[in-house]
């Protein structure tokens, strides 16, 4: 709990204001830190005195292993952990080791704090990496995990990524902190991604989440709003692929039901995607790829698509016409329509 680096940082930074020597000791009376380096390491009667009756020692004249001053017990939790040493007359140096144990205190505290997160946070992402690879994960090991780190919550759950949208610089304890307040949310990083595991989930719960991180400018993937822990496994492993695969970055929030293909093209060899791509989309022009793909997220009308591509109608019946004459494919039917959706998601996966 008390190491020497930490004893000799402080030590370090209250040398230049204090004119009396500090010393620092282990819970065994060892001193560990100290502006003299030829007293590492030696034993200090003062400290083991103050460590046995768990209260300050005063020493009134200088003795073998101990110089004139005050030695106080630094107890944390009800543990003893080491003594701080100041040199001098006991009645005027007392204050100054007073100041320093509750600034050791401090850091030992920050410290425990900062260890206690990274473990919680590595627990948490062992949790992720263990519904995305194994085939089945128990309700029990999931609660359970959840419970060792002080977040407990049982299904149904729900499980959903963010991807902050707000530039390189953004960190991902911006999207986590969102959450604070809400019980049962629990925000997982990783590979740059934010992944947050909703527990008795439903839909007002789901909804307080997605407006949070809406309100913060992140593009949302939504797992189902209300699933076992067999359907959350699914999810999981789903939002992996997608996540590795696909760039998704417009701001929105998304169902995960409305990637299926993109998850489903991820899933082949590099080499079959690209060859679907080129062999359908070869022949096009960009604008006529963006015109494909505008009149597909059109539900194939030429009247919305004119609009949404600021051209007149009988221009994009041209372009379909030209598509068409290229690709062999009218886009106007259904199964044309398709292959056309399949060539395309099959191009974004391969750029991403």
């Amino acid at each position: 709990m008390l190491t020497a680096e930490l004893a000799q940082r402080v030590v370090d930074q209250v040398r230049p204001v204090v004119e009396h020597n500090v010393n620092i000791m282990d819970d065994r009376g060892v001193i560990i830190a100290s502006a003299d380096p030829s007293r590492l390491g030696t034993s200090h009667d003062g400290a083991i005195a103050a460590l046995a009756k768990r209260d300050i020692v005063r020493i009134a004249r200088d003795r073998e292993q101990s110089k004139a001053g005050v030695n106080v017990p630094l107890v944390i939790d009800g543990e003893a952990v080491g003594v701080v040493g100041v040199t001098g007359k006991p009645s005027v140096v007392e204050p100054v080791a007073r100041v320093v144990v509750l600034t050791v205190m401090l850091l030992v505290r920050q410290e425990q704090q900062l260890v206690d997160s990274h473990w919680r946070a590595s627990t948490l992402r062992d949790l992720l990496n263990t519904l995305i690879s194994e085939p089945r994960v128990s309700e029990a090991r999931v609660s359970a995990v959840l419970d060792d780190v002080g977040r407990p919550s049982r299904p149904p759950w729900s499980v959903l990524v963010a991807f902050d949208t707000a530039g390189t610089d953004a960190q991902p304890s911006r999207l986590e902190s969102s959450m604070t307040g809400l019980d049962n949310v629990v925000g997982i990083e990783r590979a740059g991604v934010v992944w947050f595991l909703l527990g008795r989930a439903n839909d007002g719960v789901r909804s307080v989440v997605l407006d949070r991180l809406r309100s913060r400018g992140a593009t949302v993937v939504a797992g189902r709003p209300s699933a076992t822990t067999a359907e959350l496994v699914v999810d999981a492993k789903r939002l992996d692929i997608l996540t590795r695969t696909t760039k998704v970055n417009d701001g929105g929030v998304h169902e995960l039901s409305g990637f299926a293909l993109e998850i489903l093209l991820a899933q082949q060899a590099t080499e079959l995607s690209t060859d679907c791509a080129s062999r359908t989309l070869g022949p096009l022009s960009a604008t006529l790829r963006h015109t494909a793909a505008v009149v597909l997220a059109h539900d194939l009308s030429v009247v919305a698509s004119a609009a949404a591509l600021h051209a007149h109608r009988n221009t994009v019946v041209q372009r379909l016409n030209r598509i068409q004459a290229l690709t062999g494919l009218d886009l106007r039917t259904f199964d044309d329509a398709v292959t056309m959706r399949i060539a395309l998601t099959a191009e974004s996966i391969n750029r991403a």
